[in-house]
């Protein structure tokens, strides 16, 4: 049994060395998240100078490892353009743009549930998976020991 295990953990690592030899990458690193979270009117107040209008969105920033976000830094309320461009508002600028929009723009935001502790739990059972599959391959009862019991 032992032998098995050992056996498909050095094929796996073989497998993945072999991968990042040849240049196939794994996706890690940061990613910046731009989410709208207020409808703002289409009107001249709310008009860029290139024409385009903004509403209210929250952007933070996550780090992620095979597309499975670990962390986020606290997100912030900003102008949403799109999910790349925001405008940045202050304070003074989101209190004008509520009483002239009559909407109720949050003082506070949060990131999504997946990007706060999806990738963690997710993350999680992987990890807990590997340390079960560990665990019985050193500490389980090997075929001949089942046999002279």
């Amino acid at each position: 049994m032992r032998l098995k295990v050992l056996s498909l953990l050095t094929i796996s690592l073989f497998g993945i060395s072999n991968l990042i030899g040849r240049g196939i990458p794994i996706p890690y690193g940061e990613e910046q998240k731009i989410v709208k979270i207020v409808d703002l009117p289409d009107t001249e107040d709310f008009q860029l100078d290139d024409g385009t209008y903004f509403d209210i969105g929250k952007m933070y920033t996550i780090s992620h490892i095979v597309w499975l976000p670990y962390s986020n830094t606290e997100p912030i309320i900003t102008g949403y353009v799109d999910d790349d461009t925001y405008v940045e508002l202050s304070p003074e600028n989101l209190k004008e743009i509520a009483e002239m929009a009559k909407v109720e723009i949050p003082e506070t935001a949060s990131a999504s549930f997946f990007d706060r502790l999806g990738g963690k739990i997710i993350l999680g059972l992987i990890g807990l998976v590997v340390l079960y599959g560990i665990y019985s391959s050193y500490f389980g009862k090997d075929e001949d020991e089942k046999e002279t019991a």
